[in-house]
Parts: C-alpha cells; sequence; structure tokens
C-alpha cells in the first residue's frame, strides 16, 4: 500500500534555520513541507533560538506552518517537542559548539520519537570523516591540523584540496599545487580559519571533478534520485552554490556498489536521509545534517523526489505505529 494512500495524520516539525538565510534554489525542507501539507499532514516549524531544556524535557516555541511558498505561520506555541510524532532537524552547518549543544538538547527527547535524522548521528558522524570508514572507496585523504604534515601530503600528490570539517556548499576548499610558495599557502589557510590550530581535511584533488561531482539521494539506505553537477569553466568547485550547471545522469557500477557497501550502516545509524557524492567513482562526502538538491535533482530528471522522501518517512511512522 503506496504511503500516500494512508489516512493516518501525523504532525512533523522541522528544526529550521530562519527562513530568510534559506538558500530557495537549492533549499529541500520546504518542498518536503509541501508535499506533507498537500497529504493532510501537520508541519510545525522551529528555530534553534525557540528551543529549551526545562528540567529535562526539549521544548519550544513553535509555530504551524499552513502555506509555504510564500511562508505563512500562526502564531507560536510553547510545546514539548515530544508532542510531535517526528522531528527533522534541518539546520545547515557549520557544526559548532552550538550546533553541538542543541543535539545535546535534543538527546532528551523520548526514544520513541521519530528523527530523520537521528540526532545521534547528527552528532557523532561527520560529513566529510564520514567515508573514512569505508578507506577503499574514497580518494586518498588527510586529516591533521599540523602544517608540515599537510605540506609532506601535498609534496606527495603535487595537488590537493584542503576543507574545513564543519562547513558546507564549497566554502571554504581551496585547491593548493606543491611548489615554493606551498608552506606560506597552508599557513594563510589554516590562520584563515576560526578557532586555534583547526582540523582540516586535505584531499588528493581528483582532476575528474571537470566531468562533475555526482550526488546521490537515499531515503533508508535505497537510492531514489540523483544529478551531476559539473563546475563552471576554469573552476573547481562542483557545488550548486558555487554555480555548478546541473545535468542528468546515471549510476555506475562502482556507485551502486559503494551505496550497497554502506547504506546499511547508514539504516543502522538512523540516516534516514543522505546526499552521497562521488567524484569519479570516488566517495568524498556523506551528507546528513541537511542534504539538499532534490530540486536540481527533480528539474534535470524530470522527477519528484520529495514524494518518495515522504513517501518513506510515512511508511517508517506507520510501521512504528504498529509495532
Amino acid at each position: 500500500m503506496s504511503s500516500s494512500n494512508m489516512p493516518t495524520a501525523f504532525s512533523f516539525l522541522f528544526l529550521m534555520d530562519p527562513y530568510p538565510t534559506l538558500n530557495l534554489e537549492t533549499e529541500t525542507s520546504l518542498a518536503l513541507m509541501t508535499e506533507l501539507l498537500s497529504r493532510g499532514h501537520r508541519v510545525y516549524w522551529l528555530e534553534e533560538s525557540d528551543l529549551y531544556l526545562d528540567v529535562g524535557k526539549p521544548r519550544g516555541h513553535v509555530a504551524e506552518v499552513t502555506n509555504v511558498q510564500p511562508l505563512v505561520t500562526g502564531k507560536r506555541t510553547d510545546l514539548p517537542l515530544e508532542t510531535f510524532s517526528a522531528l527533522l532537524v534541518r539546520k545547515d552547518p557549520p557544526f559548532d559548539q552550538q550546533y553541538l549543544h542543541l543535539t545535546l538538547i535534543l538527546d532528551h527527547l523520548p526514544p520513541a520519537m521519530m528523527q530523520f535524522n537521528s540526532v545521534n548521528a547528527l552528532r557523532n558522524f561527520n560529513e566529510k570523516l564520514l567515508p573514512l570508514r569505508w578507506p577503499e572507496l574514497a580518494p586518498p585523504t588527510l586529516v591533521t591540523a599540523n602544517p608540515a604534515v599537510i605540506k609532506d601530503f601535498i609534496r606527495e600528490h603535487q595537488v590537493a584540496v584542503l576543507k574545513p570539517l564543519d562547513d558546507c556548499s564549497g566554502r571554504g576548499v581551496q585547491r593548493i599545487q606543491y611548489d615554493g610558495e606551498t608552506e606560506s599557502r597552508v599557513n594563510n589557510y589554516l590562520t584563515s580559519l576560526s578557532g586555534p590550530s583547526p582540523y582540516v581535511i586535505a584531499q588528493r584533488f581528483l582532476p575528474e571533478v571537470a566531468k562533475g561531482d555526482k550526488r546521490v539521494y537515499l531515503v533508508n539506505g535505497e537510492p531514489v534520485g540523483w544529478v551531476n553537477r559539473i563546475p563552471q569553466p576554469n573552476n573547481y568547485l562542483a557545488n550548486i552554490h558555487q554555480g555548478a550547471i546541473c545535468e542528468a545522469t546515471s549510476l555506475s557500477w562502482a556507485e551502486k556498489a559503494a551505496i550497497t557497501r554502506i547504506a546499511p550502516f547508514l539504516v543502522r545509524e538512523g540516516i534516514f536521509l543522505a546526499g552521497l557524492d562521488f567524484i569519479g567513482d570516488y566517495l568524498t562526502e556523506v551528507n546528513i545534517t541537511s542534504p539538499s538538491a532534490i530540486r536540481q535533482i527533480n528539474q534535470a530528471m524530470n522527477d519528484r523526489i520529495e514524494v518518495k522522501l515522504v513517501d518513506g518517512m510515512l511508511e517508517s511512522l506507520t510501521l512504528r505505529l504498529a509495532a
């Protein structure tokens, strides 16, 4: 039976960044809200500043969403979060101390409450480090705060990209070639990041990125949509936020094998929604905080991925009720 025909109405609480800060071109949460409302479910909006912990119970000043575009919400009401059928934490990185504290507050939710994705997973797994759990799938990668070690890595591979561990959308990514200026470039890069001696990722530069960085969207471990993001000419950043062009594509044998390899882990850890990034068959990131790009997948592949996402969430909730 299709989840879209299930009669039970659920209430979905979205923990969001403020609406004016959202990138509407790539925003996935709003597409999910629209689909949920069209099926008769109730949708609620909560921001980090309105979340609090009262005697061990997470509560928030919550507003019901009655329309998505334009966004229309009702009056904020102080409610315990366990009131709702499911929680979706959809805050974008950076994953900083504030984000960490948010997850610690949400740890107090009752275990029976559905979470898409699990708050434990959001805290325990870094999106850029997660591929290293399957090192055979990832490109040569180093994680360190030591500039000398980074320089040696760049010398070994001749060209590398440096990435901050806690950000997204291509922000802070820099390509560095080994030459007489490498040491100063590495030092300048580390100095430009916030915090003392920040850990960064150094990854062998993959020239295959010129042919695209493929985003594959998974729902409960199953691929439901994909799109190829091709960087602008003379650019190596294939992020949509950096001007990449999105094109229709297909999954390679290696990508299908990688998904089969890691899907059981994602399901086991409560990572229901995930965006996998592949460059030249290498797995480079596993996006779990607020994976996006379904609008680009829809446009390039003539699909409606939000339907599949909502189907999966409703099926999980219905099975939970029946258990």
